[in-house]
């Protein structure tokens, strides 16, 4: 007998953060805690927007039982990394979006486009941006944005001084990050 498939979450729009790192512990040095979108959601819905389990249960498209227990899930998670001093990946998960949602790689602006228009930036205009809805089939196949993007190699930034290299983090530019080894600032590897 094989198991029920996995009923996708609806979210409306993806979260404008990646995660949140501890202040005081470096990102390099600890195990990050991984949040799924729908948890996102269900965090955002039940504690932000104030709704029931019930009123969010619907708005997900999923039953109360399941809303209840993707909620307390991400409360343990959260309780964790405040506790333990984890940083907060917020990444993939069982969710489908309304829309295509794109997120900028150089500004960290979260935006939708419509079918078939080229996937500019709404804010600065570049063109280095992230297919949210490809990131997320991506993810359920194991290659989650930590692994590269759509398949590819993780950004890298590098201290031109030393070569020190590190795993760029979306939304923080390598140019206002300064290396862990002669404290100059980065540039991106390309």
């Amino acid at each position: 007998m094989s198991p029920r498939p996995k009923r996708f979450r609806r979210l409306g729009k993806p979260p404008v953060l990646k995660g949140f790192k501890p202040i005081g512990v470096p990102l390099s040095m600890s195990e990050s805690i991984s949040v799924q979108y729908e948890e996102y959601e269900a965090l955002r819905l039940a504690d932000y927007e104030g709704f029931s389990h019930l009123q969010a249960s619907e708005k997900m498209e999923v039953s109360r039982p399941t809303f209840t227990r993707i909620y307390e899930k991400v409360r343990k998670k959260l309780a964790s990394a405040f506790v333990e001093g984890k940083p907060i990946i917020i990444e993939g998960g069982d969710v489908e979006f309304d829309k295509q949602w794109y997120r900028c790689w150089e500004c960290n602006n979260v935006f939708h486009v419509p079918q078939g228009q080229e996937a500019l930036c709404t804010s600065c205009k570049s063109d280095h941006v992230e297919h949210l809805n490809e990131s997320v089939r991506q993810w359920r196949k194991g290659k989650g944005w930590r692994k590269g993007h759509a398949g590819e190699s993780p950004a890298t930034c590098i201290c031109p001084e030393c070569n020190h290299e590190m795993v760029h983090e979306p939304g923080n530019p390598c140019r206002e990050r300064h290396c862990p080894e002669c404290n100059n600032l980065m540039v991106r590897k390309d």
